[in-house]
């Protein structure tokens, strides 16, 4: 009886609740996520549901309402988390610990190629993923991995090539 007056209840509230959600939360997806969530949660609360349909209706806002504060405790924490992160990074960015001037040139020179291009290197030359394992990641086939890896060494080489020409033009004989 109980799970008839829940599906009563959500039926009648659900397209009320996910409008509530929704001018709270950035992204759609999340009031999707936090209807779904609520639901959840009533149903495992079912012996706890008022009788009564206003009633009934305020219980489930009230636990819509939790779900919302505890997404927004989680954003805030995943933003301040984040924003460290970004600040560590940008101090010392990884793998910087014994930079070289070779090691900075081939980094600008990644960043220079097309992102398609510099993802490949990045995944296969920085992340240790095999051209196939990199395919998949980006949901590519082999084939195009191959050439796109290809290609961003062919240019790689020849920007690499241009800068050592230059370094060694500099630098006294």
């Amino acid at each position: 009886m109980s799970e008839t007056r829940l599906e009563t209840a959500f039926g009648a509230n659900a397209a009320d609740l996910l409008r509530y959600l929704a001018r709270r939360v950035p992204e759609a997806e999340d009031a999707a996520d936090l209807l779904s969530e609520t639901m959840e949660t009533a149903w495992r609360k079912i012996g706890s549901l008022p009788a009564e349909p206003e009633r009934a209706r305020m219980w489930l806002f009230a636990i819509a309402r939790n779900k919302l504060l505890h997404h927004g405790r989680a954003r805030r924490r995943r933003s301040n988390a984040v924003d460290a992160l970004r600040a560590a990074l940008a101090t010392h960015p990884p793998g910087d610990e014994h930079t070289t001037d070779v090691a900075i040139d081939v980094r600008r020179a990644v960043e220079r190629l097309t992102p398609e291009l510099a993802e490949i290197i990045r995944l296969i030359h920085w992340d240790g993923f095999t051209a196939a394992d990199a395919a998949e990641l980006l949901r590519i086939p082999a084939a195009t991995a191959r050439s796109r890896h290809a290609r961003a060494r062919e240019l790689l080489a020849g920007e690499l090539a241009d800068l050592t020409t230059a370094a060694n033009a500099d630098s006294p004989a």
